[in-house]
């Protein structure tokens, strides 16, 4: 059994259990470090933390505890910790839209809008689900891959 497995755990707020773990259960190929955050220096990737698609749990060695993110948040990284994070938000794709009729589309403008999003999901390792999201600025939809308030367009264009 994996030393991030082990039976000692403390409960978690949904009365779960979260396991304790420590320095010696990372990967220390697994190594990125974190853009506009107070946490300087190295921190490793743990794994999934089965939050929402694309969050990844990582392990800070100063504050010896784990936490959540996203890709963006990432300043430099090992080419190992690049290529799990690749095939991790590959994994996390959400599902393509479907209908009853036909199952699973591969055409039209659901699945376009969908598959936009993917693109920019494996940019961002972002994905919000909530639906009437708009820009702040033109009023266009968000896809659920956008950050923040404001489309690409907008954002790019410093609208």
């Amino acid at each position: 059994m994996p030393r991030a497995f082990r039976k000692i755990a403390k409960p978690n707020r949904k009365g779960g259990a979260v396991p304790i773990l420590s320095e010696k259960d990372v990967d220390k190929k697994l190594w990125f470090t974190l853009d506009d955050h107070d946490c300087a220096g190295e921190h490793y990737i743990l794994g999934n933390p089965h939050t929402f698609p694309g969050r990844i749990m990582g392990w800070c060695t100063k504050k010896q505890k784990s936490f959540f993110f996203s890709l963006v948040e990432i300043g430099e990284m090992s080419e190992q910790t690049r290529y799990w994070i690749k095939g991790f938000l590959y994994g996390n794709e959400p599902d393509q839209p479907y209908n009853d009729e036909e199952g699973k589309l591969f055409s039209g403008e659901e699945y376009e809008r969908w598959f936009e999003a993917v693109q920019l999901f494996h940019e961002t390792g972002h994905w919000n689900d909530m639906e009437g999201r708009v820009c702040d600025t033109c009023g266009k939809d968000l896809l659920p891959s956008e950050m923040g308030v404001r489309c690409r367009d907008c954002a790019e264009g410093g609208a």
